[in-house]
């Protein structure tokens, strides 16, 4: 675990490429979720071509595991498109968060700076 930065690493066994991955997971993914598990989507393999999904309890447990390989005439799945698009926003508005954090932070720094 990673204390500093909030994060949890879990290990995870893919099926597909037959490779152990170490899975960096905010500890901020579980906040204003209400049903549990959730889904945690992301693309792995050489080609970025393995959709794997994590369904992840509330301490960030991995509770089960969907994974499926893709081709080229693969199409997402509405319910894919929506898994996805709704772990990047998620992502999105944390980094956003933390950068308009750290920015303030910075001011704060600044004034002190120029008060010394």
């Amino acid at each position: 675990m990673d204390k500093e930065n909030g994060y949890l690493n879990k290990n995870y066994f893919c099926c597909v490429c037959n490779e152990e991955h170490v899975i960096k997971l905010s500890k901020s993914l579980v906040k204003n979720r209400e049903k549990f598990p959730f889904s945690y989507s992301f693309l792995h393999g050489q080609l970025k071509n393995i959709l794997t999904t994590l369904y992840l309890d509330k301490s960030l447990e991995i509770r089960a595991v969907d994974v499926q390989e893709l081709s080229d005439d693969d199409l997402f799945s509405k319910d894919q498109v929506i898994t996805i698009t709704d772990t990047l926003m998620k992502e999105v508005e944390r980094l956003r968060k933390e950068n308009e954090s750290l920015n303030n932070q910075l001011v704060l720094l600044n004034k002190r700076k120029t008060n010394f």
